[in-house]
């Protein structure tokens, strides 16, 4: 008897050998594995769909909104470097000046310096250069002196640019500083209007 199974089970194995290769197939499956070797497809389709009425070529037009608030002690400027495309980042520079004729004592609540955020029209929060960093948790206390400017330098990448709705959005920059004497902000944010167009 085990000689019987044993001979049913050597002639299945054989037969498995010899069995007819499956024809590959074209269904979704097949489709969605290709995709997942390429995702750039997806995205590049995805964006191309987004970005109807916009130029082949999209150039970004960016808008002062708003300007420095009088009462605060520094005064900023933030400035973007020319668009080229999506698949490159911009860089944005944000200098703080201290226009008084007088040293500016700092308080900072982590070591997160200043931040820029793009938000839509209404609000919602599309990207933040926090979002992917990590700062240390501690109390720093600084000086800015008079006529002196502290110089900080972002990265926005390209899928927060991809990101902007047809109508704009606003870039936002946070100084982090707060004037150690008033408690205040020492500076009131920066705000910018992007449009691709």
């Amino acid at each position: 008897m085990w000689v019987h199974v044993s001979l049913v089970l050597l002639a299945g194995q054989l037969l498995g050998c010899f069995a007819m290769e499956a024809q590959p197939s074209n269904n979704a499956a097949d489709i969605r594995a290709d995709v997942a070797k390429h995702p750039e497809v997806i995205y590049s389709a995805n964006l191309a769909t987004k970005l109807k009425g916009i130029k082949e070529k999209p150039s970004l037009k960016v808008e002062k909104v708003s300007t420095n608030d009088l009462k605060s002690q520094l005064k900023g400027e933030l400035t973007l470097e020319s668009f080229v495309d999506f698949k490159q980042a911009v860089n944005a520079k944000l200098v703080i000046h201290n226009p008084a004729p007088h040293a500016i004592s700092l308080r900072y609540h982590s070591g997160m310096t200043a931040d820029l955020v793009l938000t839509t029209e209404q609000g919602q929060r599309l990207w933040a250069w926090s979002d992917d960093m990590m700062f240390t948790q501690a109390l720093r206390d600084t000086q800015l002196a008079s006529a002196e400017s502290l110089v900080v330098a972002f990265a926005i990448p390209s899928k927060a640019l991809a990101g902007i709705p047809i109508e704009g959005a606003y870039l936002e920059a946070h100084f982090s500083g707060i004037e150690l004497q008033s408690g205040l902000p020492a500076m009131a944010p920066i705000v910018l209007l992007l449009k691709l167009e």
